[in-house]
């Protein structure tokens, strides 16, 4: 068996991926230990502290990469629709996949560390401004609006995780857009 070798930069990002994977495995970030992510890396543990200088820096990069991955998911699944309110509702239903398909760093996203939440929070006022100067939302304040948005989703995301069997969440969320981004032709019912 030969030696494996790392750059920097992929050691730094391996450790990064042990955490986020420890974080789901166990559920909580309390469970998450320098000397669990070496293990998970395949490292020893003095090698953690050449990329982070103690567990709180490690955690902080598990959630800015949870940040960069969700604003990232967001644009890829806005990018293909010239349709702003259908871009908008992509958006939300790919920020719902992206909490509901790692739940415990989504905790941690939104517990003490709020790490890079501002830029995905960019993207959701941008989508609520493009409703707006295309005429298709009554909002007269995106950033309001796309904050109420946001802790609704926030909400759609927290209760599947703990019911699973929640109603339709792509209806859920084109009705949640609807009503909160005032597009009025999304505020339909919803299950």
């Amino acid at each position: 068996m030969g030696v494996v070798t790392r750059t920097t930069g992929q050691l730094r990002q391996e450790l990064v991926r042990a955490a986020a994977t420890l974080l789901e495995r166990t559920g909580a970030v309390e469970a998450v230990t320098l000397r669990a992510v070496a293990r998970e890396a395949g490292v020893s543990a003095p090698a953690v502290y050449g990329h982070f200088a103690d567990l709180d820096a490690l955690l902080d990069a598990v959630v800015d990469e949870g940040f960069d991955a969700l604003r990232a998911g967001v644009l890829a699944a806005v990018e293909p629709l010239p349709d702003p309110a259908e871009r908008l509702v992509a958006g939300c239903r790919a920020y719902v996949a992206a909490g509901t398909a790692a739940p415990a760093r989504y905790r941690a996203m939104f517990g003490p560390r709020r790490g890079r939440g501002g830029e995905a929070f960019a993207v959701l006022v941008d989508g609520v401004s493009a409703c707006v100067a295309a005429g298709r939302s009554d909002s007269t304040d995106a950033a309001a609006d796309a904050a109420l948005l946001w802790t609704a989703l926030h909400g759609v995301v927290t209760l599947h995780a703990d019911a699973p069997d929640r109603p339709d969440l792509d209806r859920l969320v084109r009705t949640l857009v609807g009503r909160l981004a005032l597009v009025p032709e999304l505020s339909g019912g919803c299950a």
